[in-house]
């Protein structure tokens, strides 16, 4: 690695406001040139934010971990780790396994519908469980036959989420703790719902509803990390630069694109760019990593739908 660079903007709207009244943090590192301008009165470079779908590649390295500890492989049936009725639920899982679920390769549908945004708004006590959430894609015919294409199906990481669980008799956010933050270093990070907020936490709004009480429900394999953007370039570092989560041969599948659709398991792949962007309710959030500099930008936005795009031209050569 010739050089090492670290960006950040996290941007926080704690209730609503103008955009010209948005917190907002900027970090960023450079062959060991730091600089730092913060605005705002309660926002830190240590603010805490929901990191939505980059907590797959997380979720990802977990599963790894497992398959390379002997508890799980990666062509095991999803069916033989999942309950009976979520298996009877998607047709019984049928030539599904694990590779397929963390490459998107299973044609499970999507269960994080509008249907189910709408109801984690209104009602989060009711639906935020993961055999709830799952009924939102059950009883829909799958997309392709496993394995002969992709596409990006939350479905799958839910289900990765339980399995893990399963295999290990450990909750979701006990395993994460165990098998990626502590590992990494990540001493903010943790699964939302297995603690309550910490007040500065960034939860952002949804339709001009604060959305604070579904993060203080219970989360899914598929987004449900929160972390500060320092534990976040803690986990990219500790995977691909120190290689201390993962052995060759994991990190080599981790990396591998089985479809040519540009994702790996729970990773986007670019060339030597790799990473994840991430949305949920009230947030919007990115990384990006390139493997041949060791340069890695992240931007994390109270906001939903907000523009990401930045962090691939902070990261090219």
């Amino acid at each position: 690695m010739r050089s090492v660079a670290l960006l950040l903007t996290a941007l926080w709207l704690p209730q609503l406001v103008a955009a010209h009244d948005t917190q907002s943090v900027f970090y960023a590192s450079a062959s060991g040139h730091t600089e730092i301008d913060i605005s705002g009165d309660t926002t830190t470079k240590d603010t805490a934010f929901p990191l939505a779908s980059i907590g797959k590649t997380m979720t990802a390295v977990a599963i790894l971990r497992l398959v390379d500890g002997g508890l799980l492989s990666l062509d095991d049936p999803a069916s033989d780790w999942v309950s009976g009725d979520i298996a009877t639920g998607f047709g019984g899982l049928d030539g599904i396994t694990i590779r397929h679920l963390l490459t998107m390769t299973s044609g499970l549908p999507e269960y994080y519908t509008q249907e189910y945004l709408n109801d984690a708004l209104e009602t989060p006590d009711q639906v935020q469980t993961a055999s709830v959430a799952l009924g939102y894609a059950m009883d829909t015919p799958p997309l392709f036959p496993p394995g002969t294409a992709f596409d990006y199906s939350n479905t799958n990481y839910v289900l990765l989420g339980l399995i893990a669980e399963r295999a290990t008799g450990k909750s979701y956010a006990d395993l994460m703790a165990r098998e990626v933050f502590d590992p990494a270093g990540m001493t903010s990070a943790f699964v939302f719902g297995s603690r309550r907020l910490p007040a500065t936490v960034a939860t952002g709004h949804e339709d001009g509803i604060h959305i604070r009480d579904y993060y203080e429900g219970p989360s899914f394999g598929d987004g449900g990390v929160i972390a500060t953007a320092g534990d976040l370039a803690r986990f990219y570092w500790a995977l691909f630069v120190e290689k201390s989560l993962l052995g060759p041969d994991m990190r080599d599948a981790l990396l591998t694109d089985p479809v040519g659709a540009g994702y790996g398991m729970g990773i986007d792949i670019d060339g030597d760019i790799v990473g994840h962007s991430g949305g949920d309710l009230g947030v919007s959030t990115d990384v990006r990593m390139n493997l041949e500099t060791g340069a890695i930008a992240i931007l994390l936005v109270g906001e939903a739908d907000a523009e990401t795009d930045q962090t691939w031209d902070a990261v090219l050569p």
